[in-house]
């Protein structure tokens, strides 16, 4: 289970899915990525004591009905947990930055703050007293998150100033795989080290091709999850006649990456630490 750690100033909290039929999802992310449903968790949704998955149907009229900016309902977005909200909504505001606050939108998150990055991506930032640091002991995490970026440094910029967020040094292996690790181009907002946090990515029409993969990481952001064993995953995977990417330890040292859709074509990594 998740620690508290008073150096830990933010982490990943959730990530929602948009998909078009939640139980075959649902049972996607449980029976093939292996993710076992708490106790507690709502239908439809996973956590492991500090983070949390949703899946959910889309609902165009959420955000009208409602008088807001920001549709979650209608498009993946992730929600940074951060020790003080209040503090991000001062600075949201004195840059100009539209935001959304909805409360009790997804389990466990009694209030979020939406808005978009630079780069478009649906952002959303929620409060957390104690917070806490994901540990070894967990069964699965979530690793990271990648955003595409047009702007990888204006983007990295607006996590810099708004989540005092720490940019970190890329960490590949020697036989890394081909693809940039120039910081214009790609660029993490790490938490300490295995390079967890946020990914932000310059879009590489190319990246999947030169590397060999049947997907693209670099087009359209994803949420990656780190498991036990990633073997029992992809072999799960090929007896449900599902096409992965396996792409062996090619961009994080130490990490063996897999790349997957789910049944909404939502792009995900699976990891194992080696």
């Amino acid at each position: 289970m998740p620690t508290g750690n008073r150096d830990v100033t933010w982490e990943i909290a959730h990530v929602g899915l948009c998909v078009h039929d939640r139980g075959a999802a649902a049972r996607f992310y449980a029976d093939i990525v292996g993710l076992p449903p708490a106790p507690d968790a709502a239908p439809h949704s996973f956590s492991n004591g500090f983070q949390s998955l949703s899946l959910f149907q889309p609902d165009p009229g959420f955000a009208l009905e409602r008088h807001l900016l920001h549709n979650p309902l209608m498009e993946k977005s992730a929600t940074i947990a951060v020790p003080d909200l209040n503090a991000v909504q001062g600075t949201l505001d004195s840059a100009g930055i539209s935001s959304s606050r909805i409360d009790g939108l997804f389990p466990g998150l009694d209030r979020q703050l939406f808005c978009y990055d630079p780069s478009m991506n649906l952002i959303g930032f929620t409060e957390r007293n104690d917070m806490q640091s994901v540990t070894d002991a967990d069964g699965w995490i979530l690793h990271h998150v990648n955003l595409q970026a047009h702007d990888v440094r204006a983007t990295v910029g607006f996590f810099t100033r708004t989540a005092a967020m720490i940019e970190g040094t890329w960490k590949a292996p020697t036989d890394m795989g081909n693809f940039s690790i120039d910081p214009d181009e790609l660029a993490v907002l790490d938490l300490g080290r295995e390079n967890r946090g946020l990914h932000v990515i310059r879009p590489d029409a190319g990246f999947g091709q030169r590397n060999g993969f049947a997907h693209n990481p670099s087009i359209g952001g994803h949420p990656a999850f780190r498991v036990q064993d990633i073997h029992a995953v992809m072999q799960r995977l090929q007896e449900a006649g599902i096409v992965y990417s396996d792409a062996g330890t090619y961009a994080m040292t130490g990490y063996h990456q897999v790349y997957v859709y789910d049944p909404s074509f939502n792009l995900i990594e699976i990891n194992q630490r080696l």
